[in-house]
């Protein structure tokens, strides 16, 4: 199996534990988790990640894409979500908000659904860190999303 397609990654402040994936038409849902907070959610053009603290910290999100599924990395992480999302020009990028581009855009290919494979990792040294009296402000890059794009009918 070969690696991503193409990259693009920020380093994000989660606002209310929420970081945004955002395609060209993004929009708020309505209601983003009907039930159990789950690792991340989507819509039309939009994909919430759930961080896993809500202590003031910068987290780093990777979005990739890939040409088909790719590897389960499912062992080397605190949790994982599989969505799949519609993208109305095939483009995403790490959102704050809705209100500011925090990454550069990548393309994943044509309009269309996309498969999305989110991972996190650091989230028990996030905790653990966030335990300790004296910790920095803010936490800077111990909870990371990668999140594996591709076709929904590759």
């Amino acid at each position: 199996m070969t690696g991503p397609l193409n990259s693009v990654e920020a380093l994000l402040t989660p606002a209310n534990r929420i970081i945004i994936v955002a395609g060209a038409a993004a929009e708020f849902l309505d209601d983003p988790f009907p039930g159990e907070v789950p690792l991340c959610s989507a819509g039309d053009d939009i994909l919430y990640l759930v961080s896993g603290s809500g202590t003031y910290h910068r987290a780093r999100v990777v979005l990739e894409s890939w040409a088909t599924a790719p590897p389960d990395d499912g062992q080397d992480v605190d949790a994982q979500q599989q969505v799949t999302l519609a993208l109305s020009d095939g483009t995403v990028h790490v959102s704050g908000m809705l209100e500011f581009q925090a990454s550069p855009t990548l393309t994943l290919g044509p309009p269309g659904r996309y498969h999305a494979r989110v991972s996190a990792t650091g989230r028990a040294d996030l905790r653990r860190i966030e335990a300790q009296p004296d910790h920095p402000l803010p936490i800077i890059d111990v909870e990371r999303f990668r999140v594996r794009f591709w076709a929904a009918d590759s």
